[in-house]
């Protein structure tokens, strides 16, 4: 069942990627909120919450991989989905294994999206 009141942290550095996961979540009635770099959600964190986090996994400065591991050590719950346009070998292991709840090829498919929020908030 789909929830208004969840809020999707969406990270990533392409404004145009953000667009278009904006507007995905929001489709799914979500509330999606967006951030332009690791640092900025992170520091975010500290004062907001939110139900699960897509997180781009090749970003300057601070990687998907970076985020979800400052999370964790920080003790910050979010459920992070990692998603990337470029998988490569072994790299859905290393998110999983550095606290990934989720990792997702982008182009990501609508009702993928979903499924995934929906396991995690259950």
């Amino acid at each position: 069942m789909k929830s208004p009141n969840l809020r999707v942290a969406i990270v990533d550095d392409d404004e145009t990627v953000r667009r278009a996961l904006r507007r995905l979540i929001a489709s799914l009635a979500y509330i999606p909120v967006e951030f332009a770099s690791g640092e900025a959600f992170l520091a975010e964190l500290a004062r907001s919450t939110f139900s699960c986090a897509l997180i781009d996994l090749h970003m300057p400065d601070l990687n998907g991989i970076d985020v979800v591991v400052r999370m964790r050590r920080d003790g910050l719950d979010v459920p992070a989905i990692v998603i990337t346009g470029g998988d490569e070998p072994k790299m859905r292991e290393r998110c999983l294994k550095a606290g990934a709840a989720a990792y997702l090829i982008k182009p990501v498919e609508r009702e993928t999206v979903f499924a995934t929020i929906q396991s995690l908030s259950a």
